[in-house]
């Protein structure tokens, strides 16, 4: 387990998936390893809409003459 400070909003979320990740593991047939490719099957779906746009001010094309 990791010493890192969570904020109070960090740990909210990470309790709550942990609550998830429970009562999936209580109520389903599904073994961990299936309900980890599960959440992670569930996050990258639900990023992947979520594109960010980013307008870099630098020029990337003067850093390759560097």
């Amino acid at each position: 387990m990791s010493d890192e400070k969570l904020t109070e909003s960090e740990t909210q979320c990470t309790n709550e998936i942990k609550a998830l990740f429970h009562r999936w593991t209580e109520e389903s047939d599904l073994d961990d390893q299936d309900i980890i490719q599960c959440a992670v099957r569930a996050a990258n779906e639900y990023y992947e809409d979520d594109v960010i746009d980013f307008d870099s001010e630098i020029d990337l094309d003067d850093l390759d003459d560097e």
